[in-house]
């Protein structure tokens, strides 16, 4: 895949929730789960954010068991300074700092074990399932 124009690559780093997004793999590499806890969005939003930005090059997957880890892809040459001068600029923002804190403590518990955990069935699922 070649490398987005920049003018493209500025149009997918300008809405706001996929500026969060790459904020928290700019901490470390997360599951979509993590990145639900920590913006605190609904699955479907995190994982069609995510989309664009596989799409446009800038993140990677990593399939792991029934899971999915994604982080910052590496790049060299204009888009990749480019990139990393939009997440430096954000690492000066308090609000996105805190973020990026709490993406990195998501990450930190992976190493001690910690696997995403699946959504929790809600107690009227749960008893509809028992009931079949």
């Amino acid at each position: 895949m070649s490398p987005l124009p920049p003018t493209q690559l500025l149009l997918t780093l300008a809405e706001p929730t996929r500026l969060r997004i790459l904020n928290c793999l700019a901490a470390a590499p997360l599951f979509v789960s993590d990145l639900q806890a920590v913006l605190d969005l609904p699955q479907p939003t995190v994982s069609r954010h995510l989309t664009v930005l596989k799409r446009s090059g800038l993140v990677r997957d990593t399939p792991i068991a029934q899971f999915v880890l994604y982080r910052i892809k590496s790049e060299t040459g204009p888009q990749g300074r480019l990139l990393q001068a939009v997440i430096d600029a954000l690492g000066q923002d308090e609000s996105m700092r805190l973020e990026r804190h709490r993406a990195l403590d998501r990450s930190r518990a992976h190493g001690r074990g910690r696997m995403p955990s699946l959504p929790a069935r809600s107690a009227a699922a749960a008893t509809e399932g028992d009931a079949r």
